[in-house]
């Protein structure tokens, strides 16, 4: 009995973690890496979660995209929910300072014909939130 309980706790601690929600954390590093675990399972709804709800995402490379506010994130990031499961973005470097977090990574699982993808993303994070985002064009 000793034993189920200990385990119940341990699955429920899990799936509280930081690492599933960005709820929990006001640590931007903390808070980006939850958003990067919720976009590699490609849960729409977790990888929001991470984001105030007027969120700016600026894409700063030539035609980029701008994003305003979480309703059109959502939209933006449904496909998600329907790409293979190895489409995924690897961390290949972070940087942190204060609330900005500098993240090198590398977009992976595009397909056969397609190479990986190596981006950077700067993040701001205030209070526990993700509130922007900057994609800077490539070196």
């Amino acid at each position: 009995m000793k034993c189920i309980v200990v385990s119940i706790i341990a699955i429920m601690t899990l799936y509280t973690s930081d690492v599933l929600s960005c709820t929990e954390s006001k640590d931007p590093a903390t808070v980006v890496q939850a958003e990067l675990d919720a976009y590699n399972v490609h849960d729409v709804d977790l990888f929001a979660s991470c984001y105030s709800s007027d969120i700016q995402v600026k894409d700063l490379r030539k035609n980029g995209l701008d994003l305003a506010g979480k309703e059109d994130l959502v939209k933006t990031y449904q496909f998600l929910k329907s790409v293979p499961e190895e489409y995924k973005v690897i961390l290949e470097q972070r940087m942190v300072n204060g609330p900005i977090v500098i993240d090198y990574e590398r977009l992976t699982g595009l397909g056969e014909k397609e190479e990986d993808r190596l981006v950077f993303a700067i993040y701001e994070v205030r209070d526990g939130k993700i509130k922007n985002v900057w994609f800077p064009p490539p070196l």
